[in-house]
């Protein structure tokens, strides 16, 4: 629990990560509620908040400067240093070690979460499926997930090994990859199956499901100018990704008390095509806090900040029923609000600072199918689009 005082500070960490607005504001009004003062410590390289620095006015005390920097702004009367930045989660749980602060934060397996190398030869050697992959490092090419090699005209996706939100990612031939310029990078089959993600929460040993998403679309084609987002999956498929979610964060290690984001990938629609991509041990961004405060009652992104604070959270609690669906379009509206009318569903049409966006909530098959509608209303080439 945080101490009192008039001094009692909680730093908040924020650099390459936004959060989102009503997450972030909580969270002020329950550091402030505990009697304590929130700072936050940035490198300005993103806007603070997804909505735009504007929507984060008046929460904490904000400071940018150099990573470098930010131990000698760091008062005396810290009580905890917390972040939902993944590129920061080292760098919080060294301070608060630094500074003898307890951290949730499960430095012990960190590297298996972070660096997508590690990531996959862990999750191997435990038997969990990983795509296709030549993971390059120093000058080395080692196989994982079962890698057979690449024709010269195969389409690839190469990825940095450490970065996160789509940075560095780019689809080439594998004839123009060059493996000797590549440097921490991983080169992976193009799997254009669908995409799935999972929310769990880790308690000192103890990982829980929480609910899982079909992403509707890919993520890439948001760098292509169409929409991609994401809703609740049918039970059945759920239930099978909340098995695989599981036994994925158990072998990458359960230290510490943490949200994480399971991602997927697949060949076929078949489930037994589904591969884990990647990890996180943190709250997911985008719209899955929306997502989560429908399906659980509890903003994740929130809810890890509170849990790296030592303030009291409420539990997520899971509505079997419930659904949230979301969908982004980089720099257009959202078209095609005509075409859900029909369905059960609530849905809101708005502009964020990347685009345009739709959230929808209702039951799982009607958020489903309204999604499916919108996606197919925004796609590259639509009529009017």
């Amino acid at each position: 629990m945080l101490s009192s005082g008039e001094r009692a500070t909680v730093v908040l960490l924020q650099a390459k990560q936004s959060l989102g607005a009503a997450g972030l504001a909580e969270f002020g009004a329950a550091v402030a509620a505990a009697g304590a003062e929130l700072r936050i410590l940035r490198t300005g390289e993103v806007p603070l908040v997804r909505e735009g620095d504007d929507a984060a006015a008046g929460v904490g005390d904000a400071r940018i400067a150099p990573v470098e920097e930010w131990r000698s702004l760091i008062p005396d009367g810290a009580t905890a240093i917390v972040t939902n930045d993944e590129y920061l989660l080292g760098t919080a749980a060294r301070l608060c070690g630094d500074a003898g602060l307890r951290s949730p934060i499960p430095a012990g397996s960190l590297e298996n979460y972070r660096h997508k190398g590690v990531m996959r030869r862990t999750l191997e050697a435990a038997g969990i499926p990983v795509p296709e992959t030549l993971i390059v490092s120093g000058g080395a090419v080692e196989k994982a997930g079962g890698c057979t090699g690449f024709a010269d005209d195969e389409l690839v996706i190469v990825k940095p090994a450490a970065e996160a939100n789509l940075r560095g990612i780019r689809t080439e031939r594998f004839a123009s990859v060059d493996l000797g310029a590549l440097d921490d990078e991983l080169v992976e089959r193009l799997l254009e199956g669908p995409q799935y993600h999972s929310e769990v929460l880790v308690t000192n040993g103890t990982v829980t499901h929480l609910f899982s998403g079909l992403y509707i679309r890919s993520l890439l084609d948001l760098t292509k100018g169409g929409g991609s987002g994401s809703a609740r999956t049918d039970p059945e498929t759920e239930a099978k990704l909340a098995d695989l979610a599981l036994r994925t964060c158990a072998a990458l290690g359960l230290d510490g008390t943490f949200t994480a984001h399971v991602e997927y990938l697949s060949g076929g629609d078949d489930f037994a095509d589904v591969v884990v991509s990647e990890v996180c041990a943190r709250a997911s961004g985008g719209e899955v806090p929306f997502q989560s405060r429908t399906i659980t009652g509890v903003d994740l992104e929130l809810l890890n900040l509170r849990i790296q604070a030592g303030l009291p959270g409420v539990e997520p609690k899971v509505d079997p029923d419930a659904s949230g669906g979301w969908l982004w379009r980089v720099g257009q509206p959202i078209a095609g609000a005509e075409r859900i009318e029909h369905l059960p569903v609530e849905a809101s049409f708005d502009r964020i600072r990347l685009g345009g966006r739709a959230r929808i909530s209702g039951r799982t098959a009607a958020v489903l199918a309204a999604l499916e509608l919108l996606a197919a209303a925004n796609e590259v080439g639509v009529s009017g689009q």
